[in-house]
């Protein structure tokens, strides 16, 4: 299953292609996020594909399953109704940018399930500058709220190239938690929804990296920040998974070089963002912060986001998954701002360490949050939304 919205429709014919082919598929999905254009060029040049392979392969309308905005999420619990009323097997699901999609990709995950593993995740390097939303908002969220687990060791918590089998697509069928994440947070909670199923997980290693197209400017990803923190928040108070639970991974193996020196989104167009005045709802909501009172954090913002180390990330991060309102105009906006600032912080501090020092400096930080998770009193479960 692929979900499409805007890549090329060759590209995304190209991988339906590739999966076909491969003797483990017995079908292919393709749902599309909207009819027009690219959904009528995706089907028409796959019923090519499809004759010459064989198999057939659907593109299928995504549905209005959830209860946020229409988007990612909609179009995999699409799939997940289908496949689960279809009562298929295996279903593996990836994203249809991706640029090095192969047989590996659906041979690791096989091979992973047939060793008796229900959920088989896929993990691959990134550029340091990369994955800045699962750095500073998902992983943080997962070492909070679920020490000692294999949660905050996930490679990939957001990547959305997964097999399940019967059993969990039926189970995520089932949940109204999942179904009701219509959006970029689906990824989240699968991650989390998985982690508790009892049918082990495992995460199979891509040495090549997923090669997709990257950022211009940040606020590219404003979207997919507010509604991942969102899905990041829904998760306080929620039980773990236990410690018998089943968890294996491929050893790494030597990062590609262009991985290494991969900018992956514009330097200074970003920079340009924290330029924009604070709304007073926003400047008000600052003042609440712990350890970056207000006028203090806004003075200190306008002299460069340096100051947003890695100690004070844990206590705004920890205000964030507190307060944070979906669809509130300031609390996105209040959150987005101090991502960026994290994001900088370390753009222009220890990713120019080069990549090994920058990934280490990262996972030592996601060891710290475990740590003081672990060692401090529960967190409460989040207000309510408005």
């Amino acid at each position: 299953m692929f979900p499409f919205k805007s890549e090329p429709p060759s590209l995304v014919v190209s991988n339906l292609a590739k999966a076909t082919a491969h003797p483990a598929v017995d079908e292919v999905w393709a749902v599309a996020s909207e009819e027009g254009g690219a959904a009528r060029d995706v089907a028409t040049m796959s019923r090519e594909v499809a004759a010459a392979q064989g198999k057939p392969i659907e593109v299928i309308p995504q549905e209005r399953v959830g209860k946020l905005r229409p988007g990612k999420g909609d179009a995999m619990n699409t799939a997940i109704a289908r496949a689960a009323e279809q009562g298929r097997d295996r279903v593996h699901f990836y994203d249809a940018d991706i640029t090095n999609f192969g047989p590996s990709w659906i041979e690791g995950a096989e091979a992973a399930a047939d060793r008796g593993f229900g959920v088989v995740r896929h993990r691959f390097p990134r550029a340091s500058t990369d994955a800045m939303i699962t750095w500073f908002i998902t992983k943080p969220a997962l070492a909070r709220l679920f020490p000692g687990t294999f949660l905050p060791r996930l490679d990939q918590p957001l990547g959305g190239e997964v097999l399940l089998v019967r059993e969990a697509v039926e189970s995520l069928a089932g949940s109204e938690f999942v179904r009701d994440r219509s959006d970029w947070g689906i990824d989240t909670v699968i991650t989390y929804a998985t982690s508790l199923m009892g049918l082990g997980l495992y995460e199979h290693h891509v040495g090549d990296g997923k090669r997709h197209a990257l950022y211009g400017s940040l606020d590219e990803l404003r979207d997919m920040l507010v509604e991942c923190l969102d899905a990041a928040r829904s998760l306080a108070g929620r039980p773990g998974p236990g410690s018998d639970a089943r968890h294996g991974s491929d050893p790494p193996t030597p990062v590609p070089d262009d991985v290494k020196s991969t900018v992956a989104f514009d330097l200074e167009a970003t920079k340009n963002l924290l330029d924009g005045p604070w709304g007073e709802e926003e400047a008000n909501l600052a003042d609440l912060i712990p350890g970056a009172m207000g006028g203090l954090l806004r003075a200190r913002a306008e002299a460069g986001p340096s100051f947003m180390d890695a100690g004070l990330w844990y206590e705004v991060h920890g205000f964030l998954l507190d307060n944070f309102t979906l669809a509130d105009h300031a609390s996105e906006s209040l959150a987005f701002r101090l991502w960026l600032t994290r994001v900088l912080a370390y753009t222009t501090n220890q990713a120019r360490w080069g990549f090994e020092p920058a990934i280490a400096y990262l996972e030592s930080t996601i060891d710290d949050y475990e740590r003081r998770s672990a060692s401090s009193p529960s967190r409460p479960a989040p207000a309510p939304r408005s």
